[in-house]
């Protein structure tokens, strides 16, 4: 048997031997520990009586619950779910006190029952890997609750109600701001030290009447009005703020760090007015993302702009020609249309119209644009020279340019002098969805006026025309025969650019 064969044996000897004959040490009859003893089970020989049992850094992987039946101390071993350990405590009757601190306890919040004893009244569940789902693992009757250093971000609303809960222990976890003591009516003591707590909720000492002693300190305070408002609320319920002022210091901005909080100071003046400031500062990013819609949506720099245009041809009118401005019609009706429905326009409508007896004199941009005037100023002319204004629609239509000022004028006419000057002829359907937005007036007009749809039966078509002669009928003033003359004379340059539209 050679040297490293003999080694081997020995240990295995020494183990055995150490393993049947250790024995805890024993300060008390109710105190046993077995503390660092190479342990991988729970020892069989452990005192009856014992309260308190002290079984860390060893390698225990497995627990029973016979194993712990009237026991009270679970300290610093590596167990790994806290339901587990709820479980394993369960059916220990007399068990008042449990510490499974600084071990790798995590719970999710999974479907799985936490049963603790009913007797147990104090936990110390500090230096785990415990987040906010373990407050619905919690035994009801606790008492005295440590969580200090773990991961919770925050207490969940509607968590089961902890009604003897007097001690809570939250310090360095992640909080954010102050716990609320909606489930925890007899909380008296709270510590939330060394969190990420910036601004505390001003209204936690009304919220939480018995809370004795607030242990704050510690965090990352952002000293502003709100942080007024919590210190001023503080020293009216009495001052409860443990470590006061010490532990209590400005973190932003960075031109107050390190400045106590008894120090920091606001007046009332200044932060009234920071807030109308930010009230004021909201209202208007409001009022510019509105006004903004209302340009994207409809199209308002356009309106704007047509308006001062027919506002600066009337001008010009009057002063160029003030007698005519009381000037009578001359035609019976404009009409406007796309230029890619001109066929319709042409075969259709004005030979129907223009022909035979009670003939309608129309006005028509290839015949009646005075050459030398802006195609806007003729636009405006000739609908004001005309009894009617008829309009052709069509998916064409609303893809014009040309056609939405023309529209805009005679929608204009018809406010400002209170006339019944339009005539819609639907001649396609018009989908909504190609409508752009701009032509809001024309879905307004097409939703509340009679429009004439021209028949694709030919049968009922004499009755279209009729409707439409009837609409328009009237007799005009004055003879129109030297206006035809002129009209006769063409502007290449401004017909050819209004019919690209």
């Amino acid at each position: 048997m050679g040297p490293l064969t003999n080694s081997y044996v020995f240990a295995c000897i020494f183990t055995f031997t150490l393993c049947n004959n250790i024995h805890p040490t024993v300060e008390n009859e109710f105190i046993a520990n077995y503390s660092s003893s190479l342990l991988t089970n729970v020892p069989e020989n452990i005192p009856v009586h014992t309260h308190i049992l002290d079984l860390s850094h060893n390698r225990i992987s497995g627990l029973g619950i016979s194993d712990f039946i009237s026991l009270s101390d679970l300290q610093r071993n590596k167990f790994e779910s806290l339901p587990k350990v709820s479980l394993m405590t369960s059916r220990m009757k007399s068990l008042k006190y449990l510490d499974v601190s600084s071990n790798l306890l995590r719970h999710e919040g999974a479907d799985v029952q936490c049963q603790w004893a009913e007797s147990l009244t104090e936990l110390d569940l500090s230096s785990n890997q415990l987040v906010d789902a373990v407050f619905e693992c919690l035994p009801v009757n606790i008492q005295n609750l440590n969580l200090q250093n773990n991961q919770i971000s925050s207490v969940p609303r509607g968590v089961a109600e902890l009604k003897a809960l007097k001690e809570l222990n939250l310090a360095s976890n992640r909080l954010a701001d102050l716990p609320g003591c909606g489930g925890f009516t007899s909380l008296e003591f709270l510590n939330v030290e060394m969190n990420s707590i910036l601004t505390p909720s001003a209204d936690f000492f009304q919220s939480c009447p018995r809370v004795r002693e607030l242990q704050a300190g510690k965090n990352p305070f952002k000293c502003s009005c709100e942080l007024r408002d919590f210190i001023r609320g503080e020293r009216q319920s009495g001052g409860r703020l443990f470590g006061w002022p010490a532990a209590y210091m400005c973190e932003y901005p960075e031109d107050l760090r390190g400045t106590q909080l008894k120090d920091f100071h606001l007046s009332e003046l200044a932060c009234n007015t920071v807030l109308l400031l930010v009230t004021a500062l909201m209202l208007t990013l409001v009022l510019v993302a509105v006004v903004a819609f209302l340009c994207i949506y409809l199209d308002v720099p356009w309106y704007v702009r047509m308006t001062w245009q027919w506002t600066q041809t009337k001008r010009r009118a009057w002063y160029n020609h003030p007698a005519e401005q009381e000037a009578v019609l001359q035609f019976h009706a404009f009409v406007s249309y796309s230029e890619r429905d001109v066929l319709w326009v042409k075969d259709e409508l004005i030979p129907n119209l223009e022909k035979g007896e009670g003939c309608v004199q129309l006005c028509q941009h290839e015949r009646n644009f005075i050459p030398g005037k802006s195609i806007v100023e003729n636009i405006i002319n000739c609908i004001e020279k005309s009894y009617k204004s008829i309009f052709v629609l069509s998916p064409n239509f609303v893809q014009s340019e040309w056609c939405h000022y023309e529209l805009y004028f005679a929608h204009h006419k018809l406010f400002s002098e209170n006339s019944n000057s339009l005539i819609l002829i639907l001649l396609e359907p018009i989908p909504p969805y190609i409508i752009p937005a701009r032509y809001h007036k024309l879905k307004a007009l097409m939703a509340k006026r009679t429009y004439l749809e021209w028949p694709k039966e030919r049968s009922k078509r004499a009755l279209f025309w009729a409707n439409l002669r009837a609409a328009i009928n009237i007799n005009l003033p004055i003879s129109v025969g030297a206006d035809e003359e002129q009209s006769d004379v063409t502007s290449t340059s401004s017909v050819n650019q209004y019919a690209i539209n």
